[in-house]
């Protein structure tokens, strides 16, 4: 069983192995290149502890190297990491992302675009999701879209179309249905169809196997796990997984601009720097190891111990919770003012409307002619006997002519 040569081997450890009596995470095992390579660096107390979903490369990595007393292989997704709470104030964390040599080189798991074999792709041959799974999960439209997102695939809504007629004929799916679905999407052929083949299955992998989500919070949780002074680094092979992976490390610095700065807009102290951003393998290891051609290693450094941020994040955790619970109270103080002021306002209103009603139908009864002729009697006026009706002047001019 044969896993990839390490990639960048030296200049990762130089930059990630700080302390020989350290206890170093690798993230994804694999073979146990990395971790071979670790368990030379760190010394008879420094332990390694390697992290894997694939039951072969835990079984290959533990017949390697499973009689050094200071390893130790787990079956996990390094996205749980967060939960390893042994791993706590770790001196450093290694993530070397993608798929391995082996699992593309052995065509019964369903990597390969390169044998007619059914299409599984997961990480765990033992659970998970497989590619058929998609269909039933995702409608079209949605499964387009995230073709186009991960892989940039062409025309994705053909392609995804067609996979699913031929899912639906067969109830599975063999790597040569790719082609077959591209084919549809372009009839009259491709200028570069390895490629457009080599996205797609790359694309339909990171679907399976959740990919980017879980690389969000692989980091985030090794982050918090890393004492002061502690590294994280990360190789990445292809540009989707990098820009997310660096959008990632830029937040764990405060450096994303969506980071909340003060009002005099300076970030906000950060937890760590930057060792280096960005190195990529020589000309000599690209010829030796051609697959390495595309791989980049970043490295942060964490300034501030794993202790000293649990503690502050306990203590943020309780000022934001006794900040919602006084939030509470004086909302719930508030409502019962307010109610009770809309009450008073109520009897008030209604009080004055019945002022009102009485006094118009008091001043109706006054404005009747019965009712002013008595008051005016009682005041020593009278009506005149006889009543006198003036001539209009207009009227007697006009019978003068």
């Amino acid at each position: 069983m044969t896993y990839h040569v390490p990639v960048m081997a030296d200049p990762t450890l130089d930059l990630l192995v700080h302390r020989p009596n350290g206890l170093y995470v690798d993230c994804t095992l694999g073979g146990g290149g990395h971790s071979s390579l670790l368990l030379k660096r760190v010394d008879e107390i420094g332990r390694v502890v390697g992290l894997d979903r694939d039951t072969q490369a835990i079984a290959a990595a533990t017949a390697r190297l499973g009689a050094d007393g200071r390893f130790e292989a787990r079956h996990r997704r390094f996205g749980d990491v967060a939960h390893e709470t042994d791993l706590q104030g770790a001196s450093g964390f290694l993530f070397d992302l993608g798929v391995s040599s082996h699992q593309f080189d052995e065509p019964t798991r369903g990597f390969t675009i390169r044998a007619n074999v059914p299409l599984d792709m997961r990480m765990d041959p033992a659970g998970e999701r497989t590619v058929a799974d998609l269909f039933r999960e995702m409608d079209d439209d949605s499964f387009a879209r995230e073709l186009s997102k991960l892989g940039d695939v062409p025309k994705s809504h053909i392609v995804v179309r067609r996979l699913r007629e031929l899912h639906d004929e067969r109830g599975e799916l063999l790597t040569e249905d790719l082609g077959t679905a591209l084919a549809a999407a372009f009839p009259r052929g491709m200028r570069e169809k390895q490629r457009e083949l080599a996205k797609l299955s790359m694309a339909l992998r990171m679907l399976v196997n959740e990919e980017l989500p879980e690389i969000r919070r692989g980091l985030s949780g090794a982050w918090e796990k890393l004492e002061k002074d502690g590294r994280l680094a990360v190789i990445t092979y292809h540009s989707v997984e990098d820009k997310v992976v660096v959008e990632v490390l830029r937040s764990l610095l405060g450096e994303s601009r969506e980071d909340q700065r003060d009002p005099y807009g300076n970030r906000p102290q950060q937890d760590g720097v930057w060792i280096e951003k960005k190195i990529v393998p020589d000309e000599r290891e690209i010829s030796a190891n051609p697959r390495s051609r595309s791989a980049r290693l970043r490295v942060l450094k964490k300034t501030r111990g794993a202790a000293l941020g649990g503690v502050l994040m306990s203590v943020v955790a309780v000022a934001i919770l006794g900040t919602i619970l006084v939030g509470q109270v004086w909302r719930q103080h508030r409502f019962l003012q307010q109610a009770r002021s809309l009450d008073s306002l109520q009897i008030q209103e209604r009080d004055l409307r019945d002022s009102v009603d009485l006094f118009q139908a008091r001043i109706a009864a006054e404005s009747s002619p019965a009712r002013v002729e008595i008051r005016a009697r009682s005041f020593g006026f009278a009506p005149p006997k006889d009543q006198w009706r003036l001539a209009d002047p207009l009227a007697s001019r006009g019978e003068g002519r």
